[in-house]
């Protein structure tokens, strides 16, 4: 029985290892062939090494840096886990670290998560699973090509790897919840996606909401009371991280709040933020990029333009609309909802200022997402599913290809 085990963990374990490294390669293979210049976590993880908070050089590229103290410091505004994720490295490489092969990493990782949450999302009451090995790998190439995940992983820049780890964690909490549910693991690792993007720690909403439905008793209310104590578990883990936020934010500024964007020189002066960093009064227009962002065509290389501040979900994803399918009585669903809903509301109210591949801040929400659009198509992919996951793939490679491959063409408007 030992020898079975043992015969069955290492196969699985040799087909992990050759589905990241497929992954790893088509990512690199698709990226832009150089190190990323937008490498404040390989800067501010180095920061961290020599005990500091702050850069101690300014470099003309780098510019969304903070100067303090006259010139002679400058903080890095975004959330700084991904730069100590990355203290390892760059005590070994320095700041040579290419910081675009650590989200080639978690992007790979993330894609095998994908493809492992599918597993525990189609998983039946009983604990059995399909059979069908290569459905779980069609979920994994929808989210790991067939969204503007690609682009993203394969990019590089702070902006981007930051959302890629951010993913990855979000995705572990979902696995988390479909086995053990230890409501302080999810907190954790939900808190572990907010310090990497702020917005993400109303992820927690999916994970509350799961925790409530899964309790023994059928009346809400005595649901409800039951669920305090992992509730409790659950804030306590994600409160974890936005402690350590807030006493991060404090030694730098004075402010246990995250006033680092409104400090950045000249920012809110940029036109896209003209009602201030947030605003309900950019609801509208994030909204119809999101659901109506179309490219347009042209007559040089790569003949088609993608509008700057965001491609309609439904262009770059179409097996998204699935998700509308998964039953909307069932706890997973409603609550998955709930979690987009909630990150949705923050992103939309943000001044529209995507500057990329398709909505790149919906990533933020796209682990649930793609949890309801594998419940929507279920345990038998039918054509039409293979279809939209092809077409959303080879979208995708044109983005990619468009964004990395053409630096001298303009490929937005």
């Amino acid at each position: 029985m030992q020898r079975k085990l043992r015969r069955y963990f290492n196969r699985a374990l040799l087909l992990y290892l050759l589905f990241f490294s497929v992954v790893f390669a088509a990512y690199w293979a698709t990226g832009e062939g150089h190190p990323n210049v937008y490498n404040y976590y390989v800067r501010l993880s180095d920061a961290f090494l020599h005990g500091r908070l702050y850069l101690t050089e300014n470099p003309p590229w780098l510019n969304e840096l903070i100067p303090w103290d006259n010139n002679t410091k400058w903080y890095v505004v975004y959330p700084p886990l991904p730069a100590f994720l990355m203290m390892p490295l760059v005590a070994v490489f320095g700041l040579t670290l290419d910081q675009t092969l650590v989200s080639l990493f978690f992007g790979a990782l993330t894609v095998i998560l994908a493809y492992t949450v599918a597993r525990d999302v189609l998983k039946k009451p009983n604990g059995n699973l399909a059979k069908n090995n290569e459905m779980y790998l069609w979920f994994a190439a929808l989210f790991g090509f067939g969204t503007i995940f690609w682009w993203i992983a394969s990019n590089g820049s702070v902006w981007l790897i930051a959302q890629v780890i951010s993913a990855f964690f979000l995705l572990l909490a979902i696995h988390e919840a479909f086995n053990k549910m230890r409501p302080l693991v999810m907190g954790l690792l939900v808190g572990a996606s907010y310090w990497c993007r702020l917005p993400t720690i109303l992820g927690i909403f999916f994970f509350a909401g799961l925790i409530i439905a899964r309790q023994p008793s059928q009346n809400w209310i005595t649901k409800i009371r039951t669920s305090i104590k992992p509730l409790v578990k659950l804030a306590i883990g994600a409160g974890v991280f936005v402690v350590f936020n807030m006493i991060y934010n404090y030694v730098r500024f004075g402010s246990p709040f995250d006033v680092g964007y409104w400090m950045i020189p000249g920012m809110l002066n940029e036109p896209w933020f003209n009602h201030g960093f947030f605003s309900l009064q950019y609801i509208p227009e994030n909204l119809a990029w999101v659901l109506s962002g179309i490219p347009s065509f042209t007559t040089t290389p790569p003949f088609i333009q993608a509008p700057m501040r965001g491609l309609a979900i439904w262009i770059t994803t179409p097996a998204f609309l699935f998700a509308l399918k998964a039953k909307a009585k069932d706890a997973v669903t409603w609550s998955s909802w709930a979690a987009i809903f909630a990150i949705a509301f923050v992103i939309f109210t943000k001044g529209v200022s995507g500057w990329g591949w398709g909505y790149r801040y919906a990533v933020d929400f796209y682990p649930f997402l793609y949890v309801l659009a594998v419940r929507g198509m279920g345990d038998r992919l039918r054509w039409y599913h293979k279809l939209l996951i092809i077409f959303g793939i080879a979208v995708n490679l044109w983005g990619v290809v468009a964004m990395h491959k053409f630096p001298g063409v303009r490929v937005l408007v």
